[in-house]
């Protein structure tokens, strides 16, 4: 019982459905109690109201008969109304009329008159009175519906002369209105199925009724719920012109902007959040960097500090003072381009990525390198072959395209043995111009390939910083280069490492 209970709390439907039951089923039972309360009253009503009509009419007609012949026109009343009729003189006297009617005092009330007729059609006792309505008078409608059950009593006086004399006379009608509704009965047999057939509609109706008013918001109480879930993935059917259709209306609109709104969210907390691991990435580097950078220049600096103080020692190992000076002015070469770079990085990290926009004649400066690189080549016993297309321009900063290409340069020198060529390649196709840079007698493990343009990251190890640079050359490349557009790569050939550099299109 008390699941029932919660479960009619909880359903909007079932308390609907009850409700309206209830209302229903009370609605008809008030009908049914109204009718068989007002149906008496009103044929009372119009009972007396045809009665008394009957009753002028009577006077009018005894008032164009004799007192001999009144009779059948008594006779007929009572027989139509079922009153009793009495007339008398102008001293009170009752005036004895022949009629087939035998009273046992005229003068007495109508419950007290005991009347027959000869042929016995009709009988009437002190507590029982019969009435029989002719269907042509104004009561005989009424006749088909009427019990004989004692009502209420009503009695009229009026004058009248009769044709053959001038004397005054008094109708005395009494009748007591035995009537109740025969429908009235009838609804009492009939009130049990009565009752089922108002059950039924009543149930049927707030089954109707419930489901009309709380379909749509059912419906609309699960999209709520969906809502709820974040899933903006449908859309409410509701075509109504009312009310709920309008809310439908509304849940459609605030459906859409709120699925725009979280469209929109996530894509800014996707482009926060991406901001936010490229600021952590960027410290992380940053520190990375700045941790690498001074051990690079720790190493140095030790080397220097200790070659000078063996000198000046005089330590005998330190005691050819020219060629120890001379390596350490080859330290202090390392530790300058090192620092050069660290400066150049960090110029170009300040800048946020803007770069000078000039027109750079990329074939001139690509030789222009090559001639800074021929010391380089000269000593390590390389060669360097060029094929440079006339006359390609790029846009860009000139002094650190140079420096990328010069890098490029250097870094296939130093990781190639003496004896190595060089081969330069400048041309346009159509992706863009590109430039190719490639050593022979080379090759790079596939699992450096990665880390080729990180900071301070060397493919060997074990290399000397004397043939190795200073770690950072790659790194500036892949920087300068990103500012400009341009796609970069390196990866292994067949007879060496070969990098390649993109420019994209001029317009």
């Amino acid at each position: 019982m008390k699941k029932c209970f919660e479960r009619v709390r909880s359903s909007l439907t079932l308390r609907i459905f009850f409700i309206t039951a209830l209302i229903l089923f009370a609605a008809c039972g008030v009908t049914y109690l109204f009718i068989a309360w007002a149906t008496p009253i009103t044929y009372q009503s119009i009972a007396t109201d045809a009665l008394e009509e009957q009753t002028y009419q009577l006077a009018n007609q005894l008032q164009s008969t004799t007192l001999e012949e009144s009779g059948p026109l008594l006779d007929s009343f009572r027989m139509d109304t079922g009153a009793d009729v009495t007339i008398t003189d102008a001293i009170g006297k009752v005036v004895d009329v022949p009629t087939y009617f035998v009273t046992k005092d005229t003068a007495t009330a109508w419950s007290d008159v005991t009347t027959t007729t000869v042929s016995d059609e009709f009988i009437a006792s002190d507590t029982q009175t019969a009435t029989a309505l002719s269907e042509d008078s104004p009561l005989g409608g009424l006749a088909g519906i009427v019990t004989a059950v004692a009502i209420s009593n009503s009695d009229w006086n009026v004058p009248f002369a009769f044709a053959d004399s001038s004397e005054m006379y008094e109708l005395m009608v009494t009748v007591s209105i035995a009537a109740v509704n025969q429908t009235v009965e009838a609804m009492g047999r009939v009130l049990p199925w009565l009752a089922v057939v108002i059950l039924a509609i009543s149930l049927l109706g707030a089954l109707f009724y419930s489901r009309y008013i709380t379909r749509p918001i059912v419906r609309i109480s699960g999209i709520s719920q969906k809502m709820a879930d974040l899933d903006f993935s449908w859309q409410c059917g509701e075509n109504r012109g009312d009310e709920i259709g309008i809310l439908g209306q509304n849940l459609n609109e605030l459906s859409h902007s709120l699925s725009t709104a979280l469209t929109d969210l996530k894509t800014a907390n996707a482009a926060l959040q991406e901001d936010i691991d490229y600021e952590r990435e960027l410290e992380r580097q940053r520190t990375a960097f700045f941790a690498a950078a001074s051990h690079e220049l720790k190493t140095p600096i030790t080397v220097l500090r200790g070659q000078l103080s063996g000198m000046l020692a005089g330590v005998d190992v330190y005691q050819d003072r020219d060629k120890y000076l001379a390596r350490s002015l080859a330290v202090t070469g390392r530790m300058e381009t090192l620092v050069q770079e660290m400066l150049t990085i960090s110029r170009m990290e300040r800048s946020g990525g803007a770069v000078k926009r000039e027109v750079v004649l990329l074939s001139g400066l690509l030789k222009a390198q090559i001639e800074l690189a021929e010391d380089l080549s000269i000593q390590r016993q390389q060669t360097i072959h060029a094929e440079i297309a006339q006359c390609l321009t790029v846009m860009g900063d000139e002094t650190l395209i140079g420096r990328a290409i010069l890098n490029l340069l250097t870094n296939a020198m130093n990781y190639s043995p003496p004896g190595s060529c060089i081969s330069v390649c400048l041309e346009l196709n159509e992706a863009g111009i590109q430039l190719g840079v490639e050593n022979s007698n080379a090759h790079i493990p596939e699992e450096a390939m990665p880390h080729l343009f990180e900071a301070f990251y060397r493919v060997e190890a074990s290399r000397s910083r004397e043939t190795g640079g200073s770690g950072l050359g790659l790194y500036l490349v892949s920087m300068i280069l990103d500012r400009h557009g341009a796609a970069y790569e390196i990866f292994n050939t067949d007879d060496g490492v070969r990098a390649t550099v993109l420019f994209p299109p001029q317009p």
